[in-house]
């Protein structure tokens, strides 16, 4: 027999209400637990004596599988009350507005309280919520039971033993479960619109003790809603009776009746039945009907109030309908409440009625009060399906001038007719009623005017009849309106300016936010700096603020006031109306919230029209806002994060955030040049979905996220980001070491992308050990000729470049290029690429000649077969520049630096890595030819420019070019001290013979010399002369350089045996190391001095 069924117990005699059972827990897995849960000694009372006193009453019986452990079913709370709805309305088709008394046991009361929000949320059951007068709980934990954690782990293991699924009974019984406490959370907002009966247990159950305590089993609510009876039973008996005579029957069946007969009970309201008018006491009265009161604290939205006066310029002369539409929780009931009171003002004569339009129903109830708050009286006819037709007569021929304020129109079905109306008048078919809008009800006449609020654009335009100037969109309020609220209820001291500011940026100035906000921190004594910290907690906390009850005033109390359940409102409208838009709307929460490209939903929807309709359907509920190229689009953080909550109430979180990540992973391109503009369009976007990537389990998973990790730390170094790339490099290969091993083709090249990001960095020792240990693994796993192995030796080569070791990198390159010319030709790009890094070592090297032609070759080669426009072109181009100033053609040099720069600053910015390395080279090419001042500005830009993101040698050799300025300017000062700090920067960075390092110790050594400190001067620049030697060649400019100073100050005989004795010392490393440190503490002094 299945456990999943609602069953009529008792039918009724011309049933005028609907009693519905739901059990709790069934812990044991009894069998029949449904009838079980209300029978004592084979009488079930429900069925045996209840209809004795509620004849009229269809009693039914709902059940469902509620077993934790044995024979568990996945479904929870939440699928459990949506079966509950989905079989109720079946039941309930004919008699869909009949009342509804719940009688819950225990975990049954929860599932009746989803439930009830469930039908608040969407429109398909919305008739149940509004039928249900009341529920009689019988030992639920409003607050969670002590017990449930004890439950939660027996299930676990019998689960475990029996291989059955989890279900969310018993998080929804705990009380600090963040589950239960968003069920509660979203039933406060429903809490005044029901009656409730809380019977609660006062003996302990066997040896377990009261399992629901009394104050878990009450709400807390006044008595005018809330009854609180205690019954001398425990969790189990409390709702069972073996006879009708039982002193708890008495009183809990007692309440139950006068519970039902407050509904039930004939109405004292009659109507005549002649005539088919209504006429109103007063003819000429004007009336002012609207259910709240001005809100004193309404602040700013001047020009929407504004564009609203402009739309009913012509009001009493032309009839208008206007239509504000915007996200929910803008504002858009609070401008029509103050707009209200505005316009009677300017038109006293005029009636102003406000009618709630969140269903049909609700509409036509709220439309029909108009005549009784009018004293209008019927003449002849008042059969209920006429009245709202009535309405639209009065108004439109017997009343004078007026406005009408329809509140809520959120769903666009709403606004579609399928009825028959012929001036006015219904067609014979009485049926027709049933498929009329609320369009078929209003009243099109001159002298009168009509208003809708609505969270649907769709619905707008329908309702203004596509009338383009009468659709007014509601965005959020500005900083200033924002501030002015944030400050207007602030009841204690006025917080500061920028706790302020804050606050309306984190809330996204929603107005419906901030003063969720503001209430929240009124009924806890915070201050707004306090809130802030709260809310910046984690995604939970923030979710846990959004979801918060709160009064305030100008509110339907019939809409939930919640920001987060309100937005729920939209997205269930969404899934109800349109598969494909929530479909998007899921992957949204992932990405990004800010300028997601059209471009990343075109795999998700195949179809141009497809796309089109799907974020029309997104822009009509003003959730996500287009850019002004039209090419991309942004949506709200708190949207964001209530879709990432709906997603997890939906159990489709983990689907979707991994669906997501697939998409990027797929249209992730390559970070070569052509693609920066769109891997930059996307980066954000993918790195914001892989923070919500859970942890993943399978093979095919793992590798399909680092496949988007690797494409975004490529990107991420091509643009000179090293720090971010190499927290992604380190990432990635210490999860391939794990999947594939350290020797695998998969990890070595994510060793090899680490090494670049250190070359990069100025890391040049690490990425030398990477590179060595690269090219002799592949040396053995492909052979000395492959590919891959070519590409390491020319890493290993950059390596020993930035180290200083020329000769050696210069060896591994004609290597390199050799094998490449063998391999692939002399036309292929990679060797041509081989060519321009051994020219551009020639050049370093002072071999000019045998440099030009390889530049000059390779430049040539990438103009033609790339353009000049492309990022090698661009590399050769700057190479050249520096080849043409080492042969002294300064004024060409000058020019293609120039032509460089601008081109790379016109496709990626100023403050591009490539840039700044640009320019750079051409405050070098200034200081050549003696322009200081140009060369000073150059560097001090690119010097600020580069701070985040330039590698250590790139900010040394760049500061060490604006000493040299500063001396060749006379400002011997700031030249000395920017050099003293070099010379110790440039030790710690880059080592003691690095080539900059070299330089910077020559420049120490005339620092000395000119300070009279002669023989540390001496001592210095013979072990610099030596250094260079040993490190650049006995030719290289540098070291003839030193050792014609050397010279000069000492003599040539002299210095070639010093130089002698300094070249038997190489290999005592610690001998140098500490001539270094006294120089050091020497250059310490001096500073002090």
């Amino acid at each position: 027999m299945s456990r999943n069924f609602l069953r009529t117990l008792v039918p009724g005699n011309e049933p005028n209400i609907d009693v519905v059972a739901v059990h709790g827990l069934n812990p044991k897995n009894k069998v029949n637990h449904a009838e079980r849960t209300w029978e004592s000694n084979g009488k079930l009372w429900l069925r045996d004596f209840l209809p004795n006193q509620l004849p009229r009453a269809r009693i039914m019986l709902f059940g469902y599988n509620s077993n934790v452990s044995i024979e568990s079913s996945s479904a929870g709370v939440r699928e459990q009350a949506r079966n509950l709805l989905i079989q109720l309305g079946l039941e309930r088709k004919t008699c869909e507005y009949r009342p509804i008394l719940f009688i819950a046991h225990s975990l049954g009361g929860i599932v009746v309280k989803e439930s009830l929000v469930q039908a608040r949320l969407g429109i398909s059951y919305e008739t149940i919520g509004a039928s249900t007068i009341g529920i009689a709980f019988f030992g639920t934990p409003h607050q969670g039971s002590r017990l449930a954690p004890i439950g939660d782990v027996f299930a676990k293991i019998v689960r475990a033993i029996l291989r059955h699924p989890r279900n969310t009974f018993m998080n929804a019984l705990k009380s600090d479960d963040l589950y239960a406490r968003e069920i509660s959370s979203n039933f406060q907002q429903l809490l005044g619109k029901y009656r409730y009966l809380n019977f609660c247990e006062t003996l302990p159950l066997k040896n377990f003790g009261l399992i629901v305590e009394m104050r878990s089993a009450t709400l807390g609510l006044p008595d005018s809603r809330e009854t609180v009876v205690a019954l001398d039973a425990d969790h189990e008996s409390i709702c069972r009776f073996a006879s009708e005579d039982d002193d708890d029957y008495r009183r809990v069946s007692s309440l139950i009746v006068e519970l039902a007969a407050s509904v039930t009970e004939p109405s004292l309201r009659s109507f005549g039945t002649s005539g088919s008018t209504y006429v109103a006491e007063k003819a000429n009265a004007n009336f002012f009907i609207l259910p709240y009161s001005r809100n004193p604290g309404f602040v700013g939205r001047g020009p929407i109030l504004e564009s609203l006066g402009v739309c009913l310029a012509s009001f009493g002369l032309l009839h208008n309908r206007i239509a504000l539409y915007g996200l929910g929780g803008v504002g858009k009931s609070h401008i029509a409440i103050e707009f209200a009171y505005r316009f009677t003002t300017e038109h006293p004569e005029a009636s102003v009625f406000w009618v709630h339009a969140s269903s049909i129903d609700r509409f036509k109830q709220g439309y029909c009060d108009i005549l009784d708050a009018c004293g209008v009286l019927p003449e002849v006819d008042n059969r209920d399906s006429d009245r709202p037709m009535r309405v639209r007569e009065w108004l439109e021929k017997q009343h004078h001038k007026w406005l009408l304020i329809i509140d809520n129109a959120d769903e666009a079905s709403l606004l579609t007719s399928e009825g028959n109306i012929k001036g006015g008048k219904l067609g014979t078919a009485t049926q027709a009623h049933k498929h009329l809008s609320i369009l078929d009800y209003l009243p099109d006449c001159p002298h009168g005017s009509i208003i809708i609020t609505t969270r649907d654009r769709v619905a707008g335009v329908r309702f203004t009849k596509s009338c383009a100037h009468n659709l007014i969109e509601v965005v959020s309020m500005t900083e200033a309106e924002s501030a002015s609220l944030i400050k207007s209820t602030a009841t204690e001291q006025c917080p500061e300016d920028f706790e302020v500011d804050e606050l309306a940026e984190i809330l996204e100035n929603l107005p419906l936010a901030i003063v969720q906000a503001m209430s929240f921190i009124q009924e806890n004594a915070l201050t707004v700096g306090e809130y802030i910290e709260l809310y910046n907690d984690s995604d939970d906390t923030r979710m846990d603020l959004l979801c918060e009850p709160f009064e305030t005033l100008g509110r339907d109390t019939e809409v939930p006031n919640a920001l987060a359940t309100t937005l729920m409102v939209s997205i269930n409208h969404i899934k109800e109306r349109d598969t494909k838009a929530i479909g998007v709307l899921s992957l949204l929460a992932f990405f990004d919230h800010y300028h997601i490209p059209k471009s990343l939903l075109q795999k998700q929807l195949k179809k141009a029209l497809d796309l089109v309709k799907t974020l029309g359907t997104l822009k009509a509920f003003s959730l996500i806002t287009p850019s002004r190229d039209k090419d991309s689009f942004s949506l709200h953080r708190l949207v964001q994060l209530v879709i990432r909550k709906w997603l997890i109430i939906e159990d489709d979180f983990e689907e979707k955030a991994i669906q997501a990540m697939d998409i990027l992973a797929e249209a992730f391109p390559d970070a070569n040049f052509e693609n920066w503009s769109i891997c930059g369009a996307y980066l954000p976007h993918a790195q914001s979905t892989l923070r919500f990537i859970p942890e993943l389990h399978g093979e095919d998973l793992k590798k399909r996220r680092l496949y988007l990790q690797e494409g975004i730390a490529y990107y991420l170094w091509s643009q000179g980001r090293c720090n971010e790339a190499e927290e992604l490099d380190i990432l990635i290969l210490e999860e391939k070491k794990q999947c594939f091993g350290r020797d695998h083709p998969e990890t070595l090249e994510s060793m090899a992308s680490l090494a670049s990001t250190y070359q990069n960095q100025g890391r040049w020792s690490e990425a030398e050990a990477l590179d060595m240990y690269i090219v002799e693994t592949r040396k053995k796993l492909l052979g000395p000729r492959h590919n891959l192995t070519l590409t390491s030796m020319a890493n290993l080569a950059s390596a020993y470049e930035y180290l200083g070791r020329l000769q050696e990198a210069e060896t591994l390159r004609v290597e390199v290029l050799e094998e490449r010319k063998s391999n692939f030709g002399e036309e292929h790009d990679s060797t041509i690429d081989a060519m321009a890094s051994l020219g551009a070592l020639y050049l370093d090297l002072g071999e000019i000649k045998s440099a030009e032609v390889l530049i000059r070759r390779s430049w040539s080669w990438r103009r033609k077969n790339y353009g000049s426009a492309h990022q090698v072109t661009w590399l050769s181009a700057g190479t050249m520049a520096q080849l043409y100033r080492a042969q002294g053609e300064f004024q060409k040099a000058e020019d293609l630096s120039i032509e460089t720069i601008r081109t790379i600053e016109s496709s990626l910015g100023p403050n591009h890595s490539l840039c700044l390395q640009s320019k750079s080279n051409l405050a070098g090419i200034y200081t050549e030819i003696g322009e200081w001042d140009k060369a000073e500005g150059l560097l001090i830009q690119v010097l600020e420019a580069g701070k985040q993101e330039s590698a250590p040698y790139d900010m040394l050799a760049r500061k060490h070019r604006l000493a040299t300025i500063y001396w060749n300017k006379g400002l011997v000062r700031e030249s000395e001290t920017l050099e003293r700090e070099l010379f110790k920067e440039s030790i710690q960075k880059l080592g003691q013979r690095h080539p900059l390092t070299l330089k910077c110790k020559y420049s120490v050594a005339m620092i000395l010399k000119r300070h009279g400190r002669e023989a540390e001067a001496i001592q210095l620049l013979v072990e610099t002369t030596n250094d260079e030697e040993q490190v650049l060649g006995p030719f290289n400019e540098n070291t003839l350089t030193s050792i014609g100073t050397l010279s000069e100050w000492c003599g040539a005989d002299k210095a070639i045996s010093m130089l002698l004795e300094a070249q038997e010392a190489w290999d005592k490393y610690s001998h140098v190391t500490a001539a270094w440190e006294s120089i050091v503490n020497l250059l310490q002094q001096m500073e002090l001095g």
